[in-house]
């Protein structure tokens, strides 16, 4: 373990330094599924696959699952770039053998949009949607009082229309707590899967082989074929640490680094300040190290209410994304 523990250190600490020549921005599909979920984790900059406490375990770090505190339900909603509508459902279960069971939901809604012609640039008076959608199972094991291991399956859909774009992924992450000032390492592995690519109607159409010919059948049905996209595979690798704790107050310290197959490599540095384990004042800066990136400061806190049947947990996060638009997310939590 202690040589395990040795590698994890290393690739935290040289990740931002190995950045490959070329970016490969904009050549994956499924953008939505690296949209970060959970006000507690847009607040800390995006440094959470080692800090997560939550059911956005399955987002972040399928093994941590496991260190949720009892069983959880959560609902995160963010109004995100461009108009479109984030939300998240997860829920984590707890057998009491040691195993753990998520389930987790993501929608992406993109709202009405205008539909256009060549003919009618300004619309022909009707309008269609777009959606992106994941669902997922996630396992999680304690195999010890420290290290955990989880992964999840999720099958993966995006509609514009009447086309539509299917795959099937899986995450994989790791957890592993040692006895040092609350250090923590985390590492994930999220959307190894297979690529995607449009099917559907309105790829369906009239073709004349030879349009030169009379007689023939001009009307011979053919399908335009789209291109095949990877999805966006990301390796994450984290630290956290308490910086102080006693039982009034923490101060917790949480970096990641990313190594993602459609950007160059970045890391994510996150503040959390807790008072009398309710209230929580948290702060972040997000892609370290990327060149021209939107993506900066981060804030957010959060209320943990309990009650005689269950604990609420309210979370807010607030990320500044340059000149495309400022991003609030809210997560509800409850404990039961």
């Amino acid at each position: 373990m202690k040589h395990t523990l040795n590698i994890l250190l290393t690739l935290v600490l040289i990740v931002p330094g190995i950045s490959s020549g070329q970016s490969m921005v904009g050549t994956t599909a499924a953008y939505f599924l690296g949209i970060e979920v959970g006000g507690r984790s847009v607040g800390m900059g995006g440094a959470h696959v080692a800090s997560v406490n939550d059911a956005t375990a399955l987002f972040w770090n399928p093994g941590a699952a496991t260190r949720v505190a009892g069983n959880q339900a959560l609902f995160v909603h963010s109004e995100w770039l461009a108009g479109t509508s984030f939300d998240y459902v997860a829920a984590v279960f707890h057998t009491g053998t040691g195993t753990t069971i998520g389930l987790s939901a993501t929608v992406l809604d993109y709202g009405k949009l205008i539909h256009t012609t060549i003919e009618d640039p300004e619309g022909t008076g009707l309008t269609f949607g777009a959606t992106d959608m994941a669902v997922g199972v996630t396992l999680a094991r304690a195999m010890t009082d420290k290290f955990s291991i989880g992964g999840s399956a999720k099958f993966i859909s995006q509609q514009i229309w009447h086309e539509q774009a299917l795959s099937f992924a899986v995450d994989v992450g790791t957890l592993y707590k040692t006895d040092f000032n609350g250090l923590t390492i985390g590492m994930s592995i999220t959307n190894f899967g297979l690529p995607m690519h449009m099917t559907g109607s309105d790829l369906e159409h009239f073709y004349d082989i030879a349009p030169e010919l009379n007689g023939n059948n001009g009307k011979i049905v053919s399908i335009l074929e789209t291109g095949y996209y990877n999805l966006p595979l990301l390796f994450r690798a984290g630290l956290t640490m308490d910086l102080l704790r006693n039982e009034i107050m923490s101060l917790v310290l949480a970096g990641d680094a990313l190594h993602p197959n459609n950007n160059y490599e970045s890391v994510n540095i996150g503040l959390e300040y807790e008072l009398l384990k309710k209230f929580y004042l948290r702060g972040g800066r997000k892609a370290l190290f990327l060149d021209e990136s939107e993506e900066g400061l981060t804030m957010g806190f959060g209320l943990h209410i309990p009650m005689r049947a269950m604990r609420v947990r309210v979370d807010y996060g607030y990320e500044h994304f340059g000149r495309l638009k400022d991003i609030q997310n809210f997560s509800l939590a409850l404990d039961f």
